[in-house]
């Protein structure tokens, strides 16, 4: 039995590709830690990059967060990563990450809804780590390609004390 995708689906189809390929790029100039390239190409000038209390259940508005950038503070951040102001990524870790899971949840025309689950492996300083979770980006769409204006990692972790600290972007 043949299944022939109407023209809606076959759209959907190639903007759920895309958004896929965009999310590996993001993954792998991350892994490749080159934030410069990162922070200049694939984010807003208002982007907010937060990954909420991992103790926080339900919605987290309010709640005090490991992390809340806007884009100054993200900036910053990116400096002082690369800068080695950051002892505990100097050396800096190796990560990789592993996107999977992702779906468009709503297409505003202007921008897209997206989640997506990772995990990104971290080693260095003798130890190896992994943090799981879930993303949820908002993906203004700027040609046929896309900056992202918020950047939510909810990890699925119930401490860090395991991992001591989170001083890489996830």
């Amino acid at each position: 039995m043949t299944i022939e995708l109407t023209v809606d689906d076959a759209a959907r189809v190639r903007l759920w590709h895309r958004v896929s390929q965009f999310l590996f790029r993001e993954a792998r100039l991350l892994d490749e830690w080159r934030l410069v390239e990162w922070y200049d190409e694939m984010l807003t000038g208002d982007i907010r990059y937060s990954v909420p209390a991992t103790d926080v259940r339900g919605e987290p508005a309010g709640a005090l967060g490991l992390i809340d950038d806007d884009a100054a503070r993200l900036r910053q951040r990116v400096e002082q990563l690369l800068n080695g102001e950051v002892w505990c990524e100097n050396p800096r870790s190796r990560t990789n990450r592993m996107i999977s899971n992702v779906e468009i949840l709503t297409d505003r025309g202007s921008h897209l809804d997206v989640a997506a689950n990772m995990v990104v492996y971290r080693f260095g300083h003798g130890r190896s780590d992994a943090y799981v979770g879930k993303c949820r980006f908002e993906l203004v769409v700027e040609g046929e390609s896309f900056r992202i204006r918020r950047r939510v990692v909810v990890l699925d972790h119930e401490t860090l004390y395991e991992h001591g600290k989170l001083s890489i972007i996830l």
